[in-house]
């Protein structure tokens, strides 16, 4: 796990999960609506470059796709909620000499809160290894 300050309170944190799967299959769950809402929250719909996360305790988050690099990388700027200007970032990395896939995570978290913050990511990315068979 690596960090990088934002604040005072709340760091970037990267969290790197090993992949058993293709490529396009692993950003179509980490791009599409559908796939989004298969593992990531319980329902995710688009308006032009906003994705809007639903989850079934309530809350919302809005997010702005600010990039989308094909099989590689997707980035969305929160727009709204307690985290404003935040990014969520999932990036697809591909070892060059092994061929082993991996997911990057990174999101943002306070420093007295990155063990949780490091199993949500765990349960969540269990549950995409769960949607594509990995």
């Amino acid at each position: 796990m690596q960090s990088s300050k934002i604040n005072d309170k709340r760091q970037r944190i990267e969290l790197e999960f090993p992949m058993h799967c293709s490529a396009n299959t692993l950003f179509t769950y980490i791009s599409s609506p559908s796939g989004l809402s298969s593992w990531f929250a319980d329902d995710v719909s688009v308006h032009g470059n906003n994705y809007i996360f639903k989850w079934d305790d309530g809350e919302t988050l809005e997010g702005e796709l600010v990039k989308n690099q094909n099989r590689k990388h997707i980035k969305f700027r929160w727009i709204d909620g307690p985290n404003v200007n935040e990014t969520l970032e999932f990036i697809i990395h591909k070892d060059e000499v092994t061929d082993d896939l991996a997911l990057i995570v990174c999101d943002y978290a306070e420093e007295e809160d990155y063990d949780e913050f490091e199993m949500v990511w765990e349960n969540q990315v269990q549950n995409l290894k769960k949607q594509i068979g990995a």
